[in-house]
């Protein structure tokens, strides 16, 4: 039904349609190669107007970037020109006020700089050494101190003399040469009697010499070749070398409380010594030393037992004689004597070890006592002198500090020396217990 009712346009479309189908080859075999002929010809034409287009425009592109750039300059001279003139008022005021600030800024680092140069100046006209040539520091607002500074350092490397005064170790004033050679300056009396390094003095304006050297210091100031000592720290080390001293002047500087401390110092090395000669003659004794008296016991040998533990040079030989002799009775009263004895071995053995002990502890104490009681002292003369000198208190300190220092070298060795004696001690008492222990053992065994 659907067949017989079809609509004629559809069934004529489906014949065009089928016809075109079968004519398509025909058609395209009598146009395609024309087709392809224009087409070249189209692209030949084409190909030819690129190549003299592209030789057009390489032609003309130096002078459109000439032309370019020259308008670019321009514009940026304008844009320049109109940033200017756009800037207002408060805007160049500010940058003038920033200007004025710089200036002064390199003002106060100028007037800096020349303070900094005439303080160069003064000082080394103040801490120059005796025999350095003399500088003039007038002019200090300019570069010329400086200078100066330069060549009197140029002097010196080459060596500089002049005339002055200087005070010999027994305080007087001697007229001579100074020869200044480096940071090192020394001294030469007139007659060449007396010379030798010069140290500067904070407080006295003529300066000290300690005396040697002379005729080498002669040579030197008669321009030959010498050798001569520097101190390079100035003499410090001189006075540092004044200021230790021996052990005797720490004693002496020490005051009152350094005797209680050598006190005990004293009293714990002695009984140090007892107790060590008491543990050096001892002897340790054995597991065959209790097998021997074992045995003589059980062959019934009495009295060669006895004499074997009375033989031993140990606390336990004591104990073990003390043993030997209650043997007869019960292991259970033999142990409990054994524990009696043990306590009078420890009491022996730990003797004197307590006063070693009370010396470590006492002499640190006593010196922090010493210590206190100077400062005290030192705190009392600040209050009536004053404090202006610094020298004072640190010497009076460093003096307080010396009971210190003496506490604890005494404490330290004594507190090793007890710990050494309180092992030994505890040594020879688990020994004699241990042997003790054995011993009633091998009779509990019997």
């Amino acid at each position: 039904m659907a067949n017989n009712n079809s609509n004629p346009v559809s069934v004529h479309l489906r014949f065009w349609l089928l016809s075109l189908i079968f004519l398509a080859p025909l058609c395209a075999q009598t146009t395609v190669p024309e087709a392809l002929e224009k087409a070249k010809s189209d692209l030949a034409t084409a190909l030819s107007s690129l190549d003299a287009t592209r030789g057009k425009i390489a032609s003309e592109k130096p002078a459109l970037s000439a032309d370019f750039e020259k308008i670019e300059l321009e514009l940026r001279a304008k844009r320049r020109l109109v940033r200017i003139a756009r800037q207002s008022v408060r805007d160049r005021a500010e940058e003038l006020r920033q200007l004025r600030a710089d200036l002064s800024t390199r003002t106060e680092d100028s007037s800096y700089i020349s303070g900094l140069l005439k303080d160069s100046a003064l000082k080394n006209s103040t801490l120059a050494i005796p025999g350095s040539p003399l500088l003039d520091h007038s002019a200090s607002g300019s570069l010329t101190p400086l200078d100066a500074s330069l060549d009197r350092l140029e002097d010196l490397l080459g060596g500089s003399f002049s005339p002055g005064q200087a005070i010999d170790p027994s305080g007087n004033i001697i007229p001579g040469t100074f020869a200044a050679l480096g940071p090192a300056s020394y001294f030469l009396s007139e007659d060449k009697s007396a010379g030798g390094d010069v140290t500067l003095s904070k407080t006295a304006s003529t300066p000290r010499f300690h005396p040697g050297s002379e005729e080498k210091i002669a040579a030197l100031i008669s321009g030959k070749q010498t050798t001569l000592q520097f101190d390079p720290t100035g003499g410090d080390a001189r006075i540092l070398s004044e200021i230790h001293g021996g052990p005797l002047d720490l004693i002496r500087k020490g005051g009152l409380w350094i005797w209680p401390i050598m006190f005990l110092a004293l009293l714990s090395l002695v009984f140090g010594f007892i107790k060590l000669a008491q543990f050096a003659r001892l002897r340790e004794p054995t597991d065959s030393w209790i097998n021997a008296i074992l045995a003589a016991l059980r062959n019934g040998d009495r009295e060669k037992a006895q004499e074997l533990a009375s033989a031993q040079q140990h606390p336990a030989g004591v104990v073990m004689d003390k043993l030997v002799s209650i043997s007869e009775n019960s292991a259970d009263l033999v142990e409990e004597t054994l524990y009696e004895q043990l306590m009078s071995v420890q009491a022996k053995a730990t003797s004197l070890l307590p006063v070693i002990a009370i010396t470590a502890a006492t002499a640190p104490l006593l010196g922090l006592l010493g210590t206190v009681s100077g400062m005290i002292t030192t705190f009392n003369l600040i209050t009536l002198f004053g404090s202006g000198d610094p020298k004072p208190l640190a010497g009076g300190i460093s003096e307080a500090l010396i009971t210190t220092l003496f506490g604890l070298v005494v404490a330290i060795p004594a507190l090793i020396l007890h710990a050494f004696l309180s092992r030994r001690a505890q040594g020879i008492v688990q020994t004699t217990e241990r042997l003790g222990l054995a011993f009633v053992n091998g009779l509990r065994a019997k």
